[in-house]
């Protein structure tokens, strides 16, 4: 490989939220414990990415910035090159990321009494926004099967749809946690029962880059090029760990929602840092990307073998898209604060069930883009707290 993912590089005094906020929240971690929590990696920046924050740097005034045509356009070219969407560029606008958003989605596109629906389990932000505007929340409940690969349950998604309150649908694919990227038919069944019912849709792609290698990302508004009843967001920011940069980008079909949220900046503003870094990212770092996907798959793939030999209770299926792998840990028959408190005590920082809204009890969350090494060492620690309880 060109560039090295097995390289530790040293977080600490970085204001790292990844490694500096855990034990404030979980008092059962040791001082020193492995984070494998909140989705950033431990990769170094692609040197790409560094050398255009460098260059920006050297023009010595980092002032209020614009999203301007050549970022709107390197947008455009990653989406083309990379799922063969044809995205006018006027369509992309600016975000300090999806979670801000969700926000603004369910404050302008929905109502006071409304219902917003989510699949779960899911990424708790989500919940957070509609409950912060007083929207009813509605949860379509993905189903687990035996190898632990989620499925949609489309009889109870399109009664939910179907509700009189229900205005709005957060769709998230490759969908956090469960790492599941959806298929076209899937899609498509979804987009038609969304529309059908006057339901608008805001798309949650930020992990469309971080697919296994051969796996096909399908963009949902690709394949609806004219609905306008969709918002599409997107970020480099997973896929090459530019995260605390707080760039996004919306791409929103619709002119007169287009120019609304623009016109009242309801996102925020980019950064001078931000806007070099992002189209330093999808203009010359594809590279980078591509070598991060195949490393990734090779943690996935030590990942599966190493609970199959030493927690086979353990339900794992490796996600299609994402870096984050979600285990089924209900078979060990433990309840879910008492293996919370042995994978914490064991040195290691995981998330669970109970931060992922519904339907996710006894699961845990394991962020895998890290080096090997580290992965290993923090999955011979859990099984080894689980196997001597």
């Amino acid at each position: 490989m060109k560039y090295d993912f097995d390289q530790i590089v040293d977080r600490s005094n970085t204001h790292s939220m990844k490694y500096e906020a855990g034990r404030s929240g979980n008092p059962c971690l040791p001082e020193h414990y492995i984070p494998l929590w909140v989705a950033d990696m431990d990769f170094a920046c692609a040197p790409q990415i560094l050398d255009a924050m460098h260059r920006r740097l050297d023009r010595h005034i980092l002032g209020y910035s614009l999203l301007g045509n050549d970022g709107k356009r390197s947008v455009s070219r990653w989406m083309s090159r990379r799922f063969g969407w044809d995205v006018p560029p006027e369509q992309v606008i600016f975000s300090s990321g999806v979670v801000p958003a969700l926000f603004a989605a369910v404050e302008h596109l929905s109502a006071p009494g409304d219902a917003v629906l989510l699949m779960t389990p899911a990424y708790h932000p989500f919940n957070d926004a509609l409950r912060r505007y007083g929207r009813t929340p509605l949860y379509s409940r993905l189903i687990e099967t035996e190898s632990g690969r989620y499925e949609i349950d489309f009889d109870d998604f399109e009664a939910k749809v179907k509700r009189a309150d229900c205005k709005l649908f957060f769709l998230c694919n490759p969908q956090n946690p469960t790492g599941r990227v959806f298929t076209e038919a899937e899609l498509r069944r979804i987009g038609e029962i969304c529309f059908a019912n006057g339901v608008f849709v805001v798309s949650d792609e930020i992990h469309a880059d971080l697919t296994r290698v051969g796996q096909r990302h399908i963009p949902f508004a690709k394949l609806f090029p004219k609905e306008k009843r969709i918002i599409t967001c997107t970020s480099p920011s997973k896929s090459f760990n530019i995260a605390g940069n707080n760039h996004s980008h919306l791409i929103v079909p619709d002119e007169h929602i287009r120019r609304e949220w623009d016109t009242n900046v309801y996102c925020s503003m980019p950064t001078a840092l931000g806007i070099d870094a992002a189209m330093a990212a999808y203009d010359e770092a594809e590279d980078w990307l591509e070598e991060l996907r195949a490393y990734l798959d090779g943690n996935f793939t030590m990942m599966a073998g190493l609970l199959a030999e030493k927690l086979p209770k353990a339900v794992f299926h490796v996600p299609e898209g994402t870096y984050l792998g979600w285990v089924n840990l209900a078979p060990l028959g433990l309840p879910e604060q008492k293996l919370k408190e042995l994978v914490s005590r064991a040195g290691v920082f995981v998330q669970f069930g109970e931060d992922f809204v519904d339907n996710g009890d006894c699961h845990m969350r394991v962020n895998a883009a890290c080096p090997r090494s580290v992965l290993k060492e923090a999955l011979e620690r859990i099984c080894d707290a689980l196997n001597a309880y």
